[in-house]
């Protein structure tokens, strides 16, 4: 969450949670043949979403899950989402899986909705499903387990009920003022890795998702007079005989998908280094929209000469009530609709943020439960590298002083001081995890700057970026990259920042 305040907009960025619970019996369904693809063979699908010079991006992960969603939208006093998911996944580890994982984000209580599965398949082929964590995690058992290569079609029929306003969490799953904010629309399979399926509770102040990138073909239906704003790329527009329109979009190689509904909705756009960038505003807040379509062409020049090009053909920032500044989503950025009414340099602040997490966490993904700083601390500190670049002198001094100087200050004058790595769950509370992952994380990377320089930091950016785009980076890849570069150790910096080791 982003409050007015110069302060307080500057370290409290978006903060969301995860849950995760208990389980029941299941009935097994058969995975003994590879099916075909349900979301489509061919792969040059999803080439729309991608720059032309990245097209051919679609073939490095082959194996990456490809979603098939089509989901109907039913306004009224309690709106309604009505769809179904169809998943081709691959057990793209070295282990059989014995079962699948989905989440069911809504059914969260900081998401104040619900999200019910009617029916399940495997293969076609019906099951029983088993639930945890208050119905917000779904487990498909697989008999026989599923071997490593082999991939397995899970089709999931289900319906959720949007809340009416946003108290509850950030208001990123809800139907207010005229806005339909649907993140986490559909159930979504998490990473799997050493720890087994990622759906540990976080608290409320952390981020939800930690998934690998995937593709994404959505059919959405809803009445024609609202303008949809979705992760990648609307491809097709069909007028329906009941005032509704159905919208498909295609994505390649991102998180999760998201979109946002308005009839107000109305649009700046310009292209910059390949990508579209779509700025929207509502009547009364041109001007916002203006500013919103400056700052994230200034944020994607500058972030794609630092840290390497960015690969998609859109970059969407819209309005919405959040009750945070900002959230980032694949493709997407949101910012709260007030920041739009009342500018300031926090605006800027806070498009500068988001936009970096096109990079960290979208690009390079990492466990935003686990490591928040990976993706956070490098995030914010990205911001403070806009600002370098954009602004006076005197102003971006002034972000450093306040966002990260004397916010270190202070942890350390209220023997507060911890180490910046460390899993969401590990910190006291939100002011501290605050304070330590977006105050403190970031001098962690200007000591490592000031040491390597300029060049050699950008450079090891860059290599992170090439190396781990679409992947999982942790953070002995991020310290590699810097070394393998400069040639220097930077080890005594992370141990002494990150792991709170002093020599």
């Amino acid at each position: 969450m982003l409050k007015r305040s110069f302060l307080h907009v500057i370290l409290l960025i978006l903060l969301i949670a995860v849950a995760v619970g208990e389980a029941a019996a299941a009935t097994p369904s058969p995975t003994d043949a590879t099916p075909p693809s349900s979301a489509g063979d061919d792969l040059a699908a999803y080439q729309p979403a991608l720059k032309p010079e990245f097209a051919d991006d679609v073939y490095r992960l082959p194996g990456a899950s490809r979603y098939d969603i089509q989901v109907r939208l039913v306004p009224g006093d309690s709106p309604r989402l009505i769809g179904q998911v169809t998943v081709l996944y691959t057990n793209s580890e070295s282990e059989p899986l014995q079962q699948i994982v989905f989440r069911l984000y809504p059914n969260l209580p900081e998401y104040g909705g619900s999200m019910t599965v009617s029916a399940v398949a495997v293969n076609g082929v019906p099951t029983t499903p088993t639930y945890s964590a208050g119905q917000s995690a779904l487990a498909v058992s697989l008999v026989p387990s599923l071997a490593p290569g082999r991939a397995v079609t899970l089709t999931l029929d289900y319906e959720a009920t949007l809340p009416t306003d946003n108290r509850s969490g950030y208001a990123v799953f809800a139907y207010t003022d005229e806005v339909y904010a649907l993140a986490g629309f559909y159930p979504t399979i998490p990473v799997y890795d050493a720890e087994g399926w990622n759906v540990e509770v976080s608290p409320p102040y952390g981020d939800v998702t930690y998934t690998d990138a995937a593709f994404y073909r959505v059919q959405l239906t809803a009445p024609a007079q609202l303008v949809p704003v979705t992760s990648g790329k609307v491809v097709d527009t069909a007028v329906n005989g009941d005032d509704t329109c159905t919208w498909t979009a295609v994505a390649a190689l991102v998180r999760d998908f998201y979109i946002a509904l308005s009839a107000d909705y109305r649009l700046f756009s310009e292209e910059t280094n390949g990508t579209r960038v779509n700025a929207y505003y509502r009547p009364g807040n041109e001007e916002g929209g203006q500013r919103a379509l400056r700052s994230t062409l200034q944020a994607l020049r500058l972030f794609d000469d630092r840290f390497g090009p960015y690969p998609y053909d859109e970059l969407d920032v819209v309005p919405t009530p959040t009750t945070a500044g900002g959230i980032e989503y694949p493709g997407v950025i949101v910012i709260s609709q007030g920041l739009y009414d009342d500018q300031g340099a926090y605006f800027d602040l806070v498009v500068a943020h988001e936009a970096a997490h096109q990079w960290w966490y979208g690009l390079v993904g990492s466990d935003q439960l686990d490591a928040p700083w990976l993706d956070e601390s490098l995030a914010n500190y990205s911001m403070y590298v806009y600002f370098q670049a954009t602004k006076p002198a005197e102003e971006a001094d002034k972000i450093k002083q306040m966002a990260f100087l004397d916010a270190y200050r202070d942890l350390q004058q209220n023997h507060l001081d911890r180490a910046v790595g460390g899993p969401v769950a590990g910190f006291n509370s939100q002011s501290d995890y605050v304070a330590v992952v977006y105050g403190k994380g970031p001098l962690f990377f200007d000591a490592v700057r000031e040491r390597l320089g300029d060049d050699v930091f950008f450079a090891a950016l860059r290599r992170y970026v090439a190396q781990h785009r679409y992947g999982v980076a942790y953070a002995g890849d991020l310290i590699a990259a810097f070394e393998d570069v400069s040639g220097q150790s930077v080890d005594d910096l992370y141990r002494a920042w990150i792991l709170g080791i002093q020599p």
